[in-house]
């Protein structure tokens, strides 16, 4: 297999979690990997400490691509929120940025690498612009999403997350122009920023694979899976700020929260994600008493 092209997105503050899910593919994936870091203003020293990565693999190149998310997002109408970035946004601009490749995978950094990263970068994406893992289980989508943004009937909602996307036909169909185009219609109700600009354009249209390539923590209880490629911790509660997750009206331990401290612990941010994890669950009485249920339920070695 040719060299597999990934591209994760960052500003310095999530820079930790690049080099953590640089470290998980690195170690599952036999073939050499490319990956270009989407930067929003990631520091010399933090580029430093992930390029550092070299020391423990050799299966990989690193670019960082400097994006100016205030040029280049000026028109967007965005609305922080606590952990969103809108570098968020960087996503939609890879096939003009890398318009000579052929096919590509995009990973947001929430996320640690199971498998071998190959399995997903060799699925075929039967002429369609975009793969991606069709979330059944997120029925929540039916109201905020599918009126609001008039979404057909037969709809096909999806995490954007782990993105399959072939550069040529998307350059050729012009999907940023269109979708800066909902954008600006929509931005009052996209709720979930360039993720539901995503689902806007490409609806149901779009090369559907399994939920093992995009694993969220609402998968954990209604689709039990044993054969995760792609670990993806993908609500407000994550490993470095939490040991557990809330799942409608119930607490659980989070699954794989040991596999992220795993890469973590090979990464030169260890000991700066330990300091925020400690922050995370010292925040107040809720957290404290939470992340103590959670390590009794399942028996977890924290950092």
């Amino acid at each position: 297999m040719n060299n597999i092209p990934i591209f994760l997105s960052s500003d310095n503050n999530y820079a930790p979690y690049v080099a953590t899910t640089i470290a998980s593919i690195c170690d599952n994936t036999k073939s050499f990997c490319d990956f270009y870091i989407l930067d929003g203003g990631i520091s010399k020293e933090n580029q430093e400490k992930i390029i550092a990565l070299k020391e423990h693999f050799n299966n990989f190149s690193i670019e960082f691509i400097n994006i100016d998310v205030d040029k280049e997002f000026e028109s967007i109408n965005y609305k922080n929120s606590e952990y969103i970035s809108i570098s968020t946004y960087n996503r939609l601009l890879i096939p003009q940025l890398k318009p000579a490749l052929d096919k590509v995978l995009y990973l947001d950094v929430d996320i640690v690498v199971l498998g071998d990263i190959a399995e997903l970068y060799s699925i075929d994406l039967e002429n369609y612009a975009l793969g991606a893992a069709w979330d059944k289980s997120r029925i929540l989508y039916n109201t905020d999403t599918k009126e609001p943004m008039k979404l057909s009937d037969d709809y096909k909602y999806f995490n954007a997350g782990v993105l399959l996307i072939d550069i040529k036909k998307w350059n050729k169909n012009n999907v940023l122009k269109v979708l800066f185009e909902i954008e600006d219609e929509y931005h009052g109700t996209a709720l979930h920023v360039d993720e539901t600009l995503l689902n806007k354009y490409f609806d149901n249209n779009y090369k559907i694979f399994d939920i093992k390539f995009n694993y969220t923590d609402y998968d954990v209880l209604n689709k039990p899976n044993s054969e995760i490629i792609i670990r993806h911790f993908a609500s407000a509660l994550k490993p470095w700020n939490s040991n557990y997750c809330i799942l409608g009206k119930k607490v659980v331990p989070l699954k794989n929260f040991e596999d992220f401290w795993y890469y973590a612990k090979i990464t030169k941010f260890y000991e700066q994600i330990c300091s925020t994890y400690q922050a995370g669950i010292n925040k107040n009485l809720f957290t404290k008493r939470m992340s103590i249920v959670a390590s009794k339920m399942q028996n977890l070695n924290c950092v």
